[in-house]
């Protein structure tokens, strides 16, 4: 309590104290029941074909739904076109005549009509500016069934706009009805609210609190933008005000941004904010989580329709015979575990997550404020609690080469009498989690090197953090080194790049060549020293 009201504190703490390894001993022996993530993330085969169409909506989508609001908006603010509604609507219906059927009412109200399409009064209304109730006169009634009869009625009632998104070099809609717009205007919100909330780290609160204007942005002297920031309120840990806070976010994020600016009209401060045409009785100004979560549901529904009468094959796929259903929780949790597990992997087929996470931790989410490092961490901890388990149950695996795969391997027995049961590894997370924070082996794997942390040995940590810095470490000359089958394969790559450098060492700079020659020479007697035969 004494962090969270910090800010109105005279005399008020300087750190987290959960920050601090003396109060994290503290808390893992008086956890509270809620203290641990419980939220389920999505699935990687449902929020990857989720992100790639949010993003699809916003780059490629987003200028048709926008256009298409356009017109309908023109459409109906029209002023009535002139004092004689039947001469009116006789040079209307003669131009329809003369180019297209009639445009149809609403599906849904054909559909009482036992499917047959019947001309939409209330579109032509607004289209000449007159309200609805004339046309239901005996004169125009006449009048278009007439021409009803000469040339039928449509089986929607399209604008004139033609939709230029492209999906695989054809457009993504071959037209837009009039009665669609609110539908994409509906989409293209919540896909501008996924691909924020799943490439920023922003929770749902935070990011409702997003305003025209928020986005700035740093520019080398060419012009190129090299950053973006993101300034909202902060909510965690804070109170019912919230804190200014800036997230640095990538450029999906502030495309995602500028489409809402587009989206929302001048006088909306809230970028987040219901569509003009929606009615709405709260008073809030942006929906609450459960909206979102049911236009979240609405957008899944949507992909789906639209995949299955397309027969594409990048859909949502089912969950136990279902669509899934999302909340806006999963996203941040979702996240965490994706850099945590898959740092290499990418996000909707290009950004990848190592990039993503570096750029993220430079704003509020790798602050202590914001939890976000926390959940990241803790996910890291789980991953590496699960790979180390594994190893310690496999007897028929190679042993560790190096300075210390001796102490790898008596340290992998100790974790093993904790994880592994009847020759089974303790698969259940929260389990393993409680594992880790008692008997955690501190055996980090690494791409090139695995590091058996030992403070005492180790040059670059600070031992109050009970982890070693991997960004700092010199691994070829230091004592806590362990290698691994992968690591060994990983350091014999890069010296074949090293030998290929060198090749052409006549182009290089002297000094160049010389750090060359130098790496070269100690990663080959590094691995001439640790051979696998000399690990036993």
């Amino acid at each position: 309590m004494f962090w969270a009201y910090r800010n109105i504190l005279p005399d008020h703490l300087g750190q987290d104290p959960l920050r601090r390894p003396l109060w994290q001993a503290w808390a893992r022996h008086h956890r509270r029941a809620g203290g641990e993530n419980l939220t389920d993330r999505i699935p990687e085969q449902v929020v990857g074909p989720l992100l790639s169409w949010a993003m699809r909506s916003v780059d490629d989508f987003a200028d048709d739904g926008l256009a298409a609001r356009a017109e309908r908006d023109a459409i109906d603010a029209r002023p009535p076109v002139g004092p004689d509604l039947t001469t009116a609507l006789a040079e209307l219906l003669d131009d329809f005549r003369r180019r297209h059927p009639l445009p149809a009412a609403p599906a849904r109200l054909a559909s009482a009509r036992r499917g047959e399409p019947f001309p939409s009064t209330s579109y032509l209304a607004r289209f000449l500016g007159y309200p609805v109730h004339r046309l239901d006169e005996a004169r125009p009634r006449q009048m278009i069934a007439e021409a009803v009869g000469d040339v039928g009625v449509d089986t929607d009632c399209p604008l004139a706009h033609a939709p230029q998104g492209l999906l695989e070099d054809r457009p993504w809609l071959e037209r837009i009805s009039y009665y669609d717009v609110a539908r994409l205007e509906r989409l293209l919100l919540v896909s501008c609210w996924i691909v924020i909330a799943y490439l920023s780290g922003m929770r749902d609160s935070e990011i409702k609190h997003l305003k025209r204007g928020c986005l700035s942005v740093q520019q080398a002297p060419d012009g190129h933008i090299y950053r973006h920031r993101l300034a909202s309120l902060a909510f965690k840990g804070e109170d019912i005000h919230g804190a200014e806070a800036t997230w640095i976010v990538t450029a999906p994020v502030a495309r995602a941004i500028a489409v809402l600016e587009r989206f929302q009209p001048q006088d909306q401060p809230y970028l987040l904010a219901p569509a003009p045409s929606t009615r709405r009785r709260s008073t809030f100004p942006v929906p609450n989580s459960n909206t979102t979560n049911k236009d979240i549901a609405f957008l899944i529904s949507w992909i789906t329709a639209y995949c299955g009468n397309r027969g594409r094959l990048d859909g949502i796929p089912l969950e136990r015979g279902r669509l899934p259903r999302l909340t806006t929780r999963q996203f941040l949790r979702t996240l965490g575990w994706f850099i945590a597990r898959r740092p290499g992997g990418a996000i909707a087929g290009a950004l990848q997550y190592r990039h993503q996470c570096i750029q993220m931790f430079e704003g509020y989410a790798g602050t202590s404020d914001s939890g976000f490092r926390d959940e990241v961490e803790a996910e890291h901890a789980l991953a590496r609690g699960q790979l180390l388990a594994e190893m310690g149950a496999d007897e028929d695996r190679p042993m560790l080469a190096g300075p210390a795969g001796a102490e790898t391997e008596v340290r992998l027995a100790e974790f093993a009498r904790h994880t592994v049961f009847d020759g089974q590894v303790v698969t259940d997370e929260a389990r393993l989690r409680r594992i880790m924070a008692r008997h955690d082996p501190h055996v980090y794997l690494g791409t090139f090197v695995t590091c058996v942390y030992n403070p005492a040995l180790c040059r670059t940590s600070n031992p109050g953090d009970g982890q070693p810095v991997l960004a700092d470490c010199q691994p070829l000359a230091c004592r806590n080194t362990a290698l691994t089958p992968a690591n060994r394969q990983a350091l014999n790559g890069h010296l074949t790049k090293l030998e290929e450098a060198m090749a052409n060492r006549d182009a290089l700079a002297p000094y160049a060549r010389h750090r060359l020659e130098e790496q070269r020479r100690e990663t080959a007697a590094f691995l001439a020293r640790h051979a696998p035969e000399t690990a036993e």
